[in-house]
């Protein structure tokens, strides 16, 4: 009889176990349905810039309570491949939705987001420029997440300066994508600063192949002696130009854009001199901040610029193991 109790009583403890278990799984369930729920919407997951914009969607999640659905095409579509995924988005009415504006294509999909009554805040790119302005008034006070283009050139501009000599020698801008705007903006920051402190500028259209980029930069270098400094617009313009200037043993400051692989090695090497890092984690983590708190707290979305970092020799180790651990 005895035993026969301990029996018993385990099978109540095993069956009291089970439902516990159950019913935790319910809660979790239910605790997850409570949770908002926002989109980010991206144009591809096949470059690792948008790995790490998907990295820091995530980790925003799991620290602000919020569901993050990340969403992107199989492949690089451009604009168009995002609106399907925007009017998806759109009727699963969720908490808000992270737009990556890049041009006018745009406009139709985040404007039907907001007669939904979905927030919505813009984050990487928010492409206002010429034919591309909106016409709908309210797209242009949505709240932006990324690298103003512009400011960054001028903040990068005005940090590598003091690598230049003081005499006003001629400064080379190397335009890797011409008939990318964004690039555009980038030269007229940097061109800014360099107007300001009275330092005559170049501009060299390149292309995005750093093999023909070589050759261009280094004709120009061989044409005209009187440059002292090199900023490229991107990575392949300013590699080439670190190839090129070590390996001719050449005392030429280089200043540039974005930190991949390759710059940040060369920064190591100390024949890249600095950078302006986009910092596309920060983009899209700052993105669902901005909706997790509208939701939650009622607090209205703010406009963060992401391109204020300045990487050189002294933080590329730190930068670099940012982007090991896919944060930078």
């Amino acid at each position: 009889m005895i035993a026969n109790r301990r029996i018993i009583r385990g099978l109540g403890g095993g069956l009291t176990a089970a439902a516990l278990g159950v019913a935790g799984l319910v809660c979790t369930a239910a605790a997850a349905a409570d949770k908002p729920t926002v989109y980010i919407i991206a144009p591809s997951l096949t470059d690792p810039f948008w790995i790490t914009e998907q990295n820091g969607a995530k980790q925003a999640g799991a620290d602000f309570g919020v569901n993050v659905v990340f969403q992107a095409t199989a492949q690089d579509t451009g604009d168009a491949g995002m609106i399907p995924l925007i009017q998806a988005a759109i009727a699963a009415k969720p908490a808000g939705i992270a737009i990556d504006y890049v041009s006018k294509t745009m406009e139709a999909a985040t404007t039907a987001a907001l007669d939904a009554g979905v927030p919505v805040v813009l984050y990487n790119n928010n492409r206002f420029e010429g034919e591309n302005a909106p016409a709908d008034k309210r797209i242009l006070g949505l709240s932006f997440v990324g690298q103003d283009e512009s400011v960054s050139g001028e903040i990068l501009a005005k940090a590598w300066m003091p690598s230049l000599p003081k005499q006003a020698c001629k400064v080379l801008i190397v335009n890797p994508f011409p008939t990318a705007f964004v690039l555009t903006l980038r030269g007229d920051g940097v061109k800014r600063a360099l107007d300001a402190a009275k330092y005559p500028h170049a501009d060299l259209v390149a292309t995005g192949d750093q093999g023909q980029n070589m050759s261009l930069i280094s004709a120009a270098l061989q044409a005209d002696k009187s440059i002292c400094g090199v900023v490229g617009l991107g990575n392949p313009a300013a590699n080439p130009a670190a190839q090129y200037i070590g390996e001719n043993g050449l005392k030429i400051p280089i200043a540039t854009f974005d930190v991949g692989a390759e710059a940040a090695k060369r920064i190591k090497d100390g024949t890249l001199t600095m950078a302006i890092n986009q910092q596309p984690f920060l983009q899209a983590y700052f993105a669902v901040a901005n909706l997790a708190n509208e939701s939650k707290y009622s607090l209205s979305p703010v406009n963060v610029n992401t391109g204020t970092s300045i990487v050189t020799q002294k933080n590329i180790d730190a930068v670099q193991a940012c982007i090991t651990a896919g944060r930078c």
